[in-house]
């Protein structure tokens, strides 16, 4: 599924980190100014949430750019940070004293950070603006564009770009991309539009419209950082660098090491995306005294017993009539690798797991699924009807799935 054109689109650069000089290797400075490893332990020990306390009452508040005021204080007076701007904490006690510089250094990660996630944002969208209408060609073929919230693509982002580290390299770690996902959920405010739809028919541009409503987002979270006193409870620095999150050493990656992390899940999860826009659900059939497989149905015998359990993909065809999508199965098995246990048999795991719920636990609002095929990645509405208890009596499967079952079908 890696797409290797993915890396040259749209004109993004390869690399996402900035370009400037950061500490390297363990942050030791030179022997007239010790200095000690750059991590969370270093900034616990030396207490510099005491040492931002402290300057919080000290340093001269403006009404702009704080942090320039806050560095001015600590001895670096040309310390600018922002969109597309570059501050550097230089070396230890040049030109800032420790433990003071540790500090500086965390905001210059910080901002370093917030760049990443602006030009991520860009690398995000564009994966998007490649492979969806790739799987619309492939399983939609009459899109429509008011199905689908764009508040789900806002969310996929959201998703991709919680792989970007505060320090060091790309990380698919939970506990990384939980801390991501965290922090952009928290402190940047992302649009979550509820009136608004995602055009199947012009991926392009409404991913032009996330693309710049993302970054103007970024744009004002660093804005009101930047201007915030640095103890500001809701967008002051010291509370986003409590604790040293932003205390390490800053590393470059680039785009491939996104994608390879972030394009399988994107693709499953667009799969199952797709096929809800078109009101897809998988029937589960119990106790059926037949079953035959094929490309859009599962037959699995029950233990002790001559019946079935059958799973069937299936959309509304004309009138209250049920359709098989077999096309669509076989482009999930023949394309895109997914197994008939995976697209059928999957979803109705997710929803017995998630208190019989529809369309739960809804893939990248807990961040970049770390595996692209888990349960609940790829997903889909569900109805249960038991054969052995009257089955779907008169009505059609799609009546009873709708009126009985309550599917938006």
């Amino acid at each position: 599924m890696h797409n290797t054109l993915l890396l040259t689109a749209f004109g993004i650069t390869a690399t996402l980190a900035s370009p400037v000089a950061f500490p390297q290797g363990t942050g030791a400075g030179a022997d007239s100014c010790p200095s000690d490893d750059l991590n969370a332990k270093t900034w616990t020990d030396l207490n510099i949430d005491g040492v931002l306390a402290d300057a919080a009452g000290n340093y001269t508040k403006t009404t702009t750019n704080n942090i320039q005021s806050l560095a001015d204080f600590f001895g670096a007076p040309n310390f600018f940070c922002g969109l597309d701007n570059f501050c550097n904490a230089g070396q230890p006690c040049l030109p800032v004293q420790v433990p003071a510089w540790y500090s500086v250094v965390a905001i210059q990660n910080w901002n370093n950070y917030m760049n990443s996630l602006n030009t991520a944002v860009g690398f995000a969208t564009s994966i998007l603006s490649l492979k969806l209408p790739e799987i619309v060609q492939d399983i939609y073929p009459d899109p429509k564009d008011d199905v689908t919230s764009l508040k789900t693509a806002f969310q996929i982002v959201s998703g991709v770009i919680s792989v970007v580290p505060f320090t060091g390299a790309v990380s698919t770690a939970a506990s990384a991309v939980s801390g991501g996902l965290g922090f952009i959920n928290g402190r940047l405010l992302p649009p979550a539009p509820t009136d608004r739809f995602l055009a199947w028919s012009d991926i392009s541009g409404t991913m032009g419209d996330v693309l710049r409503e993302y970054q103007s987002a970024i744009s004002e979270s660093i804005t009101r950082t930047l201007n915030a006193p640095i103890d500001d409870p809701d967008n002051g620095i010291n509370g986003i660098l409590k604790d040293g999150t932003f205390l390490g050493i800053s590393q470059n990656f680039t785009q491939k090491d996104v994608q390879d992390a972030a394009i399988d899940s994107i693709t499953i999860s667009a799969l199952g995306f797709a096929l809800q826009a078109q009101k897809a659900f998988v029937t589960r059939f119990f106790n059926q005294i037949r079953c035959t497989e094929s490309e859009n149905t599962l037959c699995i015998q029950n233990d002790g017993s001559d019946t079935f359990t059958q799973w069937s993909l299936l959309k509304r065809s004309d009138g209250s009539n049920a359709g098989s999508l077999i096309d669509q199965a076989k482009v999930l098995t023949d394309k895109y690798g997914l197994t008939k246990l995976e697209f059928l048999k999957g979803p109705t795991n997710c929803y017995d797991n998630n208190g019989k719920q529809q369309l739960t636990n809804r893939p990248f609002e807990q961040g970049l699924p770390l595996d692209p095929k888990a349960e609940c990645v790829f997903n889909l509405l569900v109805c249960d009807i038991d054969n052995g208890n009257g089955g779907a009596g008169r009505k059609g499967i799609v009546d009873f799935c709708k009126d009985d079952r309550g599917l938006d079908i």
